[in-house]
């Protein structure tokens, strides 16, 4: 029974890949940028936080950056929440760097075994979110808030 259970899904899963495989590949870079803004960067979320700039409507954002900070805002596992503050920088010159940040949230049981024990503080990631709004910290930091979808580590 259990046999028949495993050529069942392995046959429904080939069955969907014969079907979904001839429409990836007519994906194009159209596509994506309909989807996607390749161009949105840390800064410039962390300017858009500020009000010096503006991010894209209805897009999504590929950033990243180093995990600074992780707060747990919801330990259950069904319901899992964490928020990551996400850090990157620049040099300015020789001898000034300037930071950029902003906070990122993820949601669901997929995420309660990565934070903080796979992906510790420290940890370069690169990250697949969307704009929430903007968040002001209790030192007075404005910073946009992300909903994050996706992440890989990357060190």
């Amino acid at each position: 029974m259990e046999r028949n259970l495993k050529l069942a899904r392995m046959c429904a899963v080939l069955l969907l890949l014969l079907f979904l495989a001839p429409s990836a590949s007519a994906i194009g870079r159209a596509d994506f940028d309909a989807v996607v803004d390749f161009s949105v960067t840390l800064k410039t979320i962390a300017a858009a936080a500020e009000g010096n700039a503006r991010l894209p409507a209805n897009k999504l954002f590929l950033i990243d950056g180093t995990v600074s900070e992780i707060t747990v805002l919801d330990k259950e596992p069904g319901s899992y929440k964490v928020r990551i503050r996400l850090l990157s920088g620049e040099w300015i010159g020789l001898e000034d760097v300037k930071g950029y940040s902003c906070f990122v949230t993820f949601s669901g049981a997929d995420y309660a075994g990565l934070f903080p024990s796979k992906v510790p503080a420290n940890s370069r990631i690169v990250v697949l979110a969307r704009a929430v709004g903007v968040t002001t910290t209790a030192l007075g930091e404005k910073l946009m808030s992300l909903d994050g979808l996706a992440m890989r580590v990357l060190q």
